[in-house]
């Protein structure tokens, strides 16, 4: 495992979900509750309305320092707050001890962290009508981004506040993939400060899977971060996934494992 890669990784995907939780802040009133604070050098966030781990988390030097991520898993004031371990497969077991705390892993929140250069991408040339998001269009990236990660009915218009920051230059882009002229699939993308462009969620309609749709948005994000001027893309999977089985085919690898973390006793 490269090490110093796979933090460079951790880090693009830290700020892809940290800037979604300051769109949640940006919403008049916050009413949300959405909070980002330090925890040393390392931006942690939660939002109050949500028990989401996509939206809090901890982050900090678990080797050197593991009392400060402690403290902050303690203070959560949602109690829903989770710190990700990395390293391989086969090391990230139920439980975890941190510093003299035992932490336990979250069920269906270990993923594989994919990455390659941008220059060894391989890239379809499958042609489907793709576009980038407008505000206009929001909402129905976020009806499939709903439909297809199952989100309650209590949560749909703050999962869509969540991507409401996008812009044509700035860091998180939304794309829409349209057959005979409706959208079925969507997907977003991250353009990290370190130079690594994150393809963060994707979701496809139920019945319009298997047609190459998830495949075609990550070649699509892919050339559009190599217009952009980025090094590096990187994204996350399940282990037995058809979306791993779609990031191999575009030139990506397993670069490490995450799993999710929480208090045994919180």
């Amino acid at each position: 495992m490269d090490l110093e890669l796979a933090h460079k990784i951790e880090a693009a995907e830290s700020e892809y979900l940290r800037s979604r939780v300051e769109n949640l802040a940006k919403v008049s009133g916050n009413p949300y509750g959405a909070h980002i604070f330090l925890n040393g050098d390392f931006p942690c966030f939660e939002v109050k309305a949500s028990p989401s781990p996509m939206f809090n988390r901890i982050y900090g030097d678990i080797t050197n320092d593991p009392h400060a991520v402690l403290k902050w898993l303690k203070r959560s004031t949602t109690h829903s707050a989770v710190t990700p371990l990395i390293g391989k497969p086969s090391a990230l077991e139920q439980y975890a001890l941190v510093g003299e705390a035992r932490l336990e892993r979250l069920r269906g929140w270990a993923h594989l962290q994919f990455a390659c250069s941008i220059e060894k991408a391989v890239l379809g040339r499958d042609s489907f009508d793709i576009e980038e998001v407008t505000p206009s269009t929001l909402a129905v990236f976020a009806g499939l981004h709903a439909g297809g990660f199952r989100t309650k009915p209590e949560h749909r218009l703050l999962n869509q506040a969540s991507f409401a920051g996008q812009s044509p230059d700035g860091r998180l882009n939304i794309y829409l993939l349209k057959a005979q002229g409706e959208a079925v699939a969507g997907a977003s993308m991250y353009l990290a400060s370190n130079g690594i462009a994150y393809l963060g969620t994707a979701a496809t309609r139920k019945d319009a899977r298997g047609r190459g749709y998830h495949g075609a948005l990550i070649a699509h994000r892919i050339a559009q971060a190599k217009k952009l001027g980025c090094r590096w893309v990187a994204a996350t999977a399940l282990a037995n996934s058809q979306s791993r089985r779609n990031l191999e085919r575009a030139g990506l690898t397993v670069s490490h494992a995450q799993a999710l973390y929480r208090l045994a006793d919180g």
